[in-house]
């Protein structure tokens, strides 16, 4: 049987698999996670063969989820693991998001479920840890994750063009 914590990383991998494939992407999971990297979203060929740069892009994510997000002002305060935010902020030829899954506080309401509609309730916000400060933190950063940051299948479709006109996200 799964963990709660379990269930949410489960949760959280279906949502971007929704996400990206609305947008024709597919999303390879990664096996072994050894460097921060849960999931990458892939488009074969030019996305844009007009204005594209990059043949294949892809984006890297960290997935998390979280069934009592911590709001102020506009953004979720989040804890992250310091290992995954060393990760996440060092440069890499490959963007890399941290995606963190926000889900009502009760477990059965997760999800919704009939014969005309499947739902998963809430939504996910990213951020581009990429150039962030070293940090004297032994344990975990809080990051602040701006809520208009929604991972949407429109925002991945835009981090995906920039990414293949190889632009800064």
């Amino acid at each position: 049987m799964l963990t709660e914590n379990k269930i949410k990383e489960e949760i959280s991998l279906a949502y971007v698999l929704a996400v990206a494939a609305t947008k024709g992407f597919s999303t390879e999971i990664t096996r072994i996670d050894s460097d921060s990297i849960d999931a990458t979203i892939r488009y074969n060929g030019y996305l844009d063969p007009d204005s594209s740069t990059l043949y294949s892009p892809e984006i890297k994510l960290q997935l998390k989820a979280t069934s009592n997000p911590n709001l102020r002002e506009d953004f979720i305060h989040f804890p992250l693991p310091l290992k995954n935010y060393k990760d996440l902020k060092a440069r890499s030829g490959t963007p890399r998001l941290l995606v963190v899954l926000c889900l009502p506080e009760e477990k059965e309401n997760w999800l919704k479920h009939s014969p005309d509609e499947l739902v998963l309730q809430k939504c996910a916000y990213f951020l581009n840890l990429n150039g962030y400060p070293d940090t004297e933190n032994d344990t975990s950063v809080t990051v602040k994750i701006p809520l208009a940051n929604l991972f949407s299948p429109e925002l991945i479709y835009d981090l995906m063009l920039k990414t293949s006109k190889e632009e800064e996200l």
